[in-house]
C-alpha cells in the first residue's frame, strides 16, 4: 500500500505545468523596446549614454550593429528585420531590466561595447544614470562600463 501511495506521489509530482522562464516579461517588454524607435508618447530615453561590454563575446556580436542598422529595424518594426542572433542579446539586457529595473535601449554596437540610453515610462521621472550604471557595472556580466554625458541629444 505504501508502495502505491508513493508511485501515486511521484506521478503527480510529475504532471505539474512546467514552470516558465523567470524573465520573460522583462524579455517581451525589452523586444518590444528594440523594435520602436524611441522616444514615443509612451517611453522616454535618458540623455546620458551608457557604454557597456559583456564579458561574453557572443553577447557583444549577437547586439553588434550600427545605428543606422538600428534605424532600419526599428522603421520596419517587425521581428523578421532583425538578425537571428540579436535575440540572444536581448535576453542578456532582459536579465538587467528583471534584476535591476533598468531598460536599456541600444544606440549602436561592436564586437567590444555597445551604448546604450535608459528606456523609461514617459509619466515615470527619469532614472539614475548613475545609480543605474552603478548597478549594472558591478555585475558579473560586465567587463567594462562607463558613462557619456556628452552623447546624449543635442
Amino acid at each position: 500500500m505504501r508502495c502505491s501511495v508513493f508511485v501515486l506521489i511521484l506521478l503527480l509530482a510529475g504532471c505539474q505545468p512546467a514552470a516558465e522562464p523567470e524573465d520573460t516579461s522583462a524579455q517581451a517588454q525589452l523586444t518590444e523596446l528594440d523594435q520602436q524607435q524611441l522616444p514615443t508618447a509612451q517611453w522616454q530615453l535618458t540623455a546620458d549614454t551608457l557604454q557597456l561590454s559583456f564579458c561574453r563575446s557572443r553577447t557583444n556580436e549577437a547586439l553588434l550593429a550600427s545605428s543606422e542598422e538600428l534605424n532600419r529595424w526599428r522603421l520596419v518594426a517587425e521581428a523578421s528585420a532583425f538578425p537571428r542572433q540579436r535575440q540572444e542579446g536581448i535576453e542578456a539586457l532582459a536579465i538587467f531590466a528583471r534584476d535591476y529595473n533598468i531598460y536599456l535601449y541600444q544606440e549602436w554596437g561592436t564586437v567590444s561595447s555597445q551604448l546604450y540610453r535608459i528606456a523609461y515610462r514617459t509619466n515615470e521621472t527619469a532614472p539614475n544614470v548613475f545609480n543605474a550604471l552603478a548597478r549594472i557595472g558591478r555585475d558579473r556580466a560586465i567587463c567594462f562600463s562607463s558613462l557619456d554625458q556628452s552623447m546624449g541629444p543635442e
